[in-house]
């Protein structure tokens, strides 16, 4: 068994990493972006591997839970029973009911939302993955708000706390006019489509000429992520199950008619650059090194001091334009 699966299997472990245990994944999948069978091993996360495709580099998730299977893991383990899920420290996230994680959670949005409130104050703008709206928050201008959310707590939230149209449904159930949004704005959502082509057709075709897309996701080639592998604290297979890099995420994107301008690592701005996480990640990084000899000697640390803290690189967002 590998360090990591002895790792997992401790008290310590397992009440974060259980989550990934939930349902048994069903579907075998081959390179989502060009099809290819040809894959080799990156590295593994208990049931599910972690591959990279021979052809295009693409890294992804196989074997995956099925459309059924993520409809039911959302549903019970997220949208109903646990909106507020906990990080890798054991914090909870909830930005409907506590006002400063909402505050903290807007700033770390600070990317989006400066290139949006530059580029537009007056049009349409369309959130796909809208949760508690905290994009629209820090929105201005007078401008006429759309969301797609599965989650109907946060789109009944959403729709009465901004006013805005929101669609309670998968992205794939989703219809509006061709060229209908100044603005497309998909934050932490790609990373988790099935079939990422007929989403971003779809995105291209909402779209205006011109008109401004965000996209932001985890980067699993950043450094910190190839330094960590299975330990990278954004690893998530039930959800996350196309591990996207700076080359494979621009190149897909651009071959749905955009131009890509630039491609953001938001960190300096967020609550996550401060001292306390620059010590951690030194901690951390020995703690890396020495977690065999812990484990032979049955010491296994929690997991803040195993899986990787946040870092520059971590994500990214991507400014693009429809050509």
């Amino acid at each position: 068994m590998s360090t990591f699966g002895k790792y997992c299997a401790s008290p310590q472990a397992r009440e974060f990493l259980d989550q990934w245990n939930y349902l048994n994944p069903e579907e075998e999948t081959d390179c989502p972006l060009c099809g290819s069978k040809e894959k080799c091993l990156w590295y593994s996360l208990g049931q599910f591997n972690a591959y990279t495709c021979m052809h295009c580099r693409m890294k992804y998730i196989s074997p995956r839970l099925s459309q059924a299977q993520i409809s039911e893991y959302y549903n019970k383990s997220i949208l109903d029973k646990n909106t507020y899920e906990k990080d890798v420290e054991g914090n909870i996230h909830d930005v409907i009911g506590d006002s400063g994680e909402r505050r903290r959670k807007i700033g770390d949005r600070h990317c989006e939302l400066e290139i949006t409130n530059q580029f537009i104050r007056k049009g349409r703008v369309l959130d796909i993955g809208c949760s508690a709206g905290l994009y629209f928050e820090g929105l201005k201008g007078q401008l006429e708000l759309y969301g797609i959310e599965m989650s109907k707590i946060d789109a009944d939230y959403t729709r009465k706390r901004f006013n805005a149209e929101i669609k309670s449904c998968d992205i794939t159930e989703a219809t509006y006019p061709n060229e209908y949004f100044n603005v497309i704005n998909m934050t932490y959502v790609i990373e988790h489509l099935l079939y990422p082509k007929p989403v971003m057709e779809k995105v291209t075709t909402w779209l205006k000429k011109d008109g401004l897309l965000l996209v932001s996701s985890p980067n699993w080639g950043g450094m910190i992520s190839k330094i960590y592998k299975e330990y990278f604290r954004l690893n998530d297979p039930c959800q996350h199950i196309i591990l996207w890099e700076r080359n494979t995420l621009e190149k897909f994107i651009e071959a749905h008619g955009f131009r890509v301008k630039k491609i953001h690592f938001p960190y300096f701005k967020t609550e996550y650059f401060n001292i306390y996480e620059v010590k951690r990640l030194f901690r951390n990084t020995l703690y890396q090194v020495l977690l065999p000899i812990f484990i032979k000697l049955k010491y296994f640390p929690k997991p803040e001091k195993v899986f990787s803290p946040p870092f520059l690189g971590n994500t990214m967002v991507v400014e693009a334009y429809k050509k």
